[in-house]
């Protein structure tokens, strides 16, 4: 009899892990991380990457971004480049869709436009790469380990079309055929072996609302086509950032997201991430040096006249301090976790809580940057740690319950 007393909300995840260390399981365990511009990099999402393929064994690079959406995105395995003029869309800048699980796309109106990939260390065995279908669609070649598949993206609105090459290679590449629209969502490369994947879709500036302007169609057959055993949510520095969020409806676009990708993908556990600490210097304190020594905590007063201390420059606000919003952002997405039945994690605790970020700021080495927001390297690290070695503890639980 299964005892789900003490069952996770992340049982059928690490039931996943479970089979495949013991080999009971043939295909991949799939992460998909879904976030803002703290995983857009792949700096915390690669971490993690690294500490679960160790563990659990490497089933390649999995989905990514098309070649070079925005300038600070960066997929560690792999190496872009581009010729020909592609235009980048993105869901977060507003930019007209549709958009599938990636939130951008790359689009080309010229004979010739290329797209390549190239796999840092080794060779995958198979590659990937899912176009937009559109009327007047132009067509593509795509190539990879010798193989060359042609490409026709002509069709009805919405809708998306795969080209899946059983392959050993390293380069992937994709060229235009002509002078009519090839819009390309996402690529990928993998190995066929049992393993971790995983997938991370961060847009700088992107939050829980971004995902509501992808189309509901292609983000269905994104997630079929995926099947994910772990979706993570890692939304709410830019929230937090907002002075005038409604934290009421706020939490329920969040359950309505949380609902849709759970809908979409019934097997996944869902992970949903409270932001890590950050904090502001209001401008006018900028050239203090003291100011921009010390951060404190805004007292219940201050919160409370937020509004107005900050119109009128008041020196009450004259230091480093978490703007109100990020600790209400927080709790909405703790509540959104425990009643839709999703695991919550606090980013900030690993950080010290209220001002921990100052403190990596300035750390020697740095672990977070100066803008009291983005963290450096070290500091990612340090927190992916922490996430990972919490999920394994969870996970050495599950195996004890399990074995009973």
């Amino acid at each position: 009899m299964r005892n789900t007393r003490h069952a996770s909300p992340l049982s059928g995840f690490y039931r996943a892990l479970g089979q495949l260390k013991s080999g009971l399981r043939e295909e991949p365990v799939t992460v998909l991380h879904l976030g803002d511009s703290h995983i857009a990099a792949d700096r915390f999402s690669g971490d993690l990457r690294n500490l679960f393929q160790g563990r659990f064994g490497d089933a390649g690079r999995g989905m990514m971004m098309p070649g070079y959406p925005f300038p600070y995105y960066r997929a560690r395995g792999v190496s872009f480049s581009k010729s020909g003029q592609w235009s980048a869309s993105n869901s977060f800048s507003g930019d007209p869709g549709p958009y599938g699980l990636s939130g951008v796309r790359l689009t080309a109106h010229q004979d010739g436009a290329r797209l390549a990939l190239e796999v840092d260390d080794g060779v995958a065995e198979w590659a990937e790469v899912s176009f937009l279908r559109q009327p007047q669609g132009g067509d593509a070649t795509v190539t990879f380990g010798g193989a060359r598949h042609s490409v026709s993206t002509s069709g009805a609105g919405n809708d998306v079309v795969r080209v899946r090459i059983a392959s050993k290679g390293r380069k992937l590449a994709v060229e235009t055929k002509d002078k009519s629209p090839v819009s390309v969502l996402s690529w990928a490369v993998g190995q066929n072996r049992p393993g971790i994947r995983y997938v991370n879709f961060g847009i700088p500036g992107a939050t829980a609302d971004t995902p509501r302007r992808w189309d509901e169609n292609l983000v269905s057959k994104g997630l079929a086509n995926l099947k994910p055993d772990l979706i993570v949510l890692g939304y709410g520095t830019n929230e937090g950032f907002n002075d005038g969020l409604d934290t009421a409806d706020y939490t329920k676009r969040v359950s309505e997201l949380v609902a849709r990708l759970k809908e979409g993908a019934p097997q996944a556990s869902v992970l949903v991430i409270g932001p890590p600490d950050g904090a502001r210097l209001p401008k006018f304190a900028r050239s203090g040096k003291q100011a921009r020594q010390h951060c404190g905590v805004l007292g219940e007063d201050e919160r409370e006249a937020y509004s107005r201390l900050k119109a009128s420059k008041s020196g009450k606000l004259a230091r480093w301090h978490a703007p109100p919003s990020l600790s209400m952002v927080r709790a909405s997405l703790k509540d959104v976790a425990q009643a839709s039945g999703a695991y919550f994690w606090d980013w900030s605790k690993v950080m010290g809580g209220p001002c921990g970020i100052h403190e990596w700021a300035n750390a020697e080495p740095p672990l977070a940057a100066s803008d009291h927001v983005h963290l450096r390297s070290a500091g990612a690290r340090r927190s992916a740690q922490a996430l990972f070695d919490e999920l394994m503890a969870g996970y050495e639980t599950h195996v004890r319950l399990a074995s009973r």
